[in-house]
């Protein structure tokens, strides 16, 4: 038997509540350390299950408070998000795009407060980026809160739209399947998805469907037609009842887009684009009918440019006259409002300044100056460029002498890379008497080069040596009536022989910019005829080239006219005239 030390005999030390007993569940332990006792409290198991259910009660309270921010703005949105319409500001007009459900129908939610006159407005034509349609029907936009819905489908029997506000025809619109050879549309709208406000005394734009055109050529392809263009589809918008929208203007103003130009809205354009070596030279865009199904997007779309030479005396002192068929490098321009050099033009003199102001005779037509630089020569013009809103495939030349310049006697307008459009035949007038009426023929490039044998081609390097220029006598060139019959003038027209240019193999590796891809055109030129005894004639030439220019690749099909020069007496007094007319394959 083992005894106890005399400490621990007893059951119950007098002290055992200070070393370690147990009172109540809490065990206190005390030591003296330094003659100092310390203290450790311990918790027991259903204290701690205390504690923790005061934690786990308490704790969602505050990550609740936390979240609870987030959660309404969450909430809030979710408002906005459903199919119902919230009212922000009952003082202005609140509307919601709906969700779609079927493709042909667009709805919408909206409000309008009592006593404000709107009035709901469909367009199906003369879409652009412009303005607002300017013919369209109207219906006037009940006040309160209603349900606008626009159906647009399209079958065997054509296209039809209708508009409804709640269950109620409003307005309607039902054209021909001949009203559009559609291939596709695109669409936007200025209303929210969401819930929003807006203000009543601006335009609201619901819907925005502009349909593309079948391609003249290509099966089950579209052409993409420039916005600024009137198109065909469904313009559905919310006005003010007193608001008439202007007409688009029938000109365009220039802007920091390179595609834009200056010129007729829907028709021929001068293009300047001032960033590239030969920027002398003047840049015409074709009509868009013109070239129906041409590719524009590769950069820079130049199909048709235009190098200006003024022409002096060889008894000019000091300056050096080109050689017979020598182009001198074209100097630069600047385009103005006015022929006059110091009208002012602000704070920037090497930029283009083009405004309104160059739009004269009510609205009819548009007068644009290229400015040029002095040339070698001495010469100094200054072009004329006229574009008519009659006739909006046109495009007009008048050439000025600049001050101090050198006398011209004359300025002539060389066309390059006309090549790109394979004209190879020429209208002449007939042989027929006068009192017959006149008659037009078509000749071949070959008729004009008798020396050369065009089935035996020549070598690549040297396309341009085998042709040289062929002038066109007055007498030959047909004449035709123009501008409503008020003049006579000499016309010159080239034309293509190729009915469909995407049946043709181009050479490998050539570039985009000569491969054409749209309906068969002509070029037309329409020249004054002398007016006075001794006054010197305009003349017209031109020159073929049997490959593309700046290239060694053959133009497939043989020689085509590379381009057309004409010369212009100084002092100029009449306008020379383009025109690049398409064939519609309809």
């Amino acid at each position: 038997m083992i005894e106890q030390p005399a400490s621990r005999r007893n059951d119950q030390d007098p002290t055992d509540t200070e070393k370690g007993g147990r009172d109540h569940g809490v065990e206190v332990v005390s030591k003296p350390i330094g003659g100092k006792k310390r203290r450790r409290v311990r918790f027991g198991l259903l204290e701690l299950l205390l504690l923790a259910a005061v934690v786990a009660s308490w704790l969602p309270v505050i990550l609740a408070r936390r979240q609870l921010p987030i959660l309404e703005s969450e909430i809030e949105s979710m408002r906005y998000a459903t199919t119902q319409l919230v009212i922000s500001d009952e003082r202005k007009l609140n509307i919601r795009t709906l969700p779609t459900f079927w493709n042909s129908v667009d709805s919408w939610k909206y409000f309008v407060p009592a006593g404000v006159d709107l009035e709901l407005r469909l367009a199906t034509e003369e879409i652009n980026s412009v303005a607002f349609p300017a013919q369209y029907q109207a219906v006037p936009l009940p006040a309160g809160e209603h349900a606008i819905h626009l159906k647009g489908t399209s079958d065997a029997d054509g296209f039809h739209t209708e508009v409804y506000i709640d269950d109620e025809i409003v307005l309607q619109k039902h054209h021909p399947k001949s009203w559009m050879d559609s291939q596709g549309s695109s669409s936007t709208s200025g209303a929210s998805q969401r819930s929003s406000s807006y203000a009543l005394e601006e335009p609201l734009v619901l819907k925005r469907l502009t349909y593309s055109e079948s391609h003249p050529l290509k099966v089950y392809q579209s052409i993409d037609i420039p916005n600024e263009y009137d198109r065909k589809g469904n313009y559905l918008w919310i006005s003010p009842a007193d608001l008439r929208p202007p007409p688009a203007g029938v000109f365009h103003f220039a802007n920091d887009n390179w595609r834009e130009g200056v010129g007729n809205r829907q028709g021929t354009r001068l293009l300047h684009l001032k960033q590239t070596p030969d920027s002398g030279m003047i840049d015409v865009l074709p009509a868009f009918s013109s070239i129906l199904g041409d590719n524009r997007d590769f950069y820079p779309y130049r199909p048709f440019r235009i190098s200006v030479q003024p022409v002096v005396s060889a008894a000019q002192e000091g300056f050096d006259v080109p050689a017979e068929g020598e182009l001198p490098g074209p100097a630069s321009y600047v385009l103005r409002d006015s022929l006059d050099v110091n009208t002012d033009i602000g704070s920037r003199p090497l930029e283009d300044s083009v405004t309104e102001a160059s739009v004269g005779n009510a609205g009819k037509t548009m007068s644009v100056f290229a400015h040029y630089d002095r040339f070698d020569s001495g010469a100094r013009p200054i072009v004329e460029v006229l574009f008519d809103a009659d006739h909006p495939n046109r495009i007009g030349f008048r050439p000025h002498a600049g001050p101090r310049s050198v006398a011209m006697e004359a300025c002539q307008f060389v066309t390059l890379s006309d090549a790109r459009y394979l004209w190879r035949e020429v209208e002449v007038a007939g042989d027929a008497p006068e009192s017959e009426g006149q008659k037009i023929k078509r000749v071949g490039l070959a008729k004009f080069y008798p020396e050369v044998d065009f089935a035996d081609s020549g070598e690549e390097d040297r396309y341009e040596d085998r042709f040289g220029w062929r002038m066109i006598n007055d007498s030959s060139l047909p004449l035709a009536s123009v501008f409503g019959g008020e003049a006579t003038m000499r016309r010159l027209c080239l034309v293509t022989d190729v009915p469909n240019a995407n049946e043709l193999t181009y050479p490998p590796g050539l570039g985009a910019q000569w491969k054409y891809e749209g309906i068969p055109n002509r070029q037309v030129w329409l020249l004054p005829e002398v007016e006075a005894d001794g006054e010197r004639a305009i003349t017209a030439e031109f020159r073929a080239t049997e490959g593309f220019p700046e290239t060694f690749a053959k133009i497939p099909g043989g020689p085509a006219i590379q381009s057309v020069r004409i010369t212009i007496p100084m002092p100029a007094k009449q306008p020379i005239w383009l025109e690049i007319l398409g064939e519609r394959m309809d």
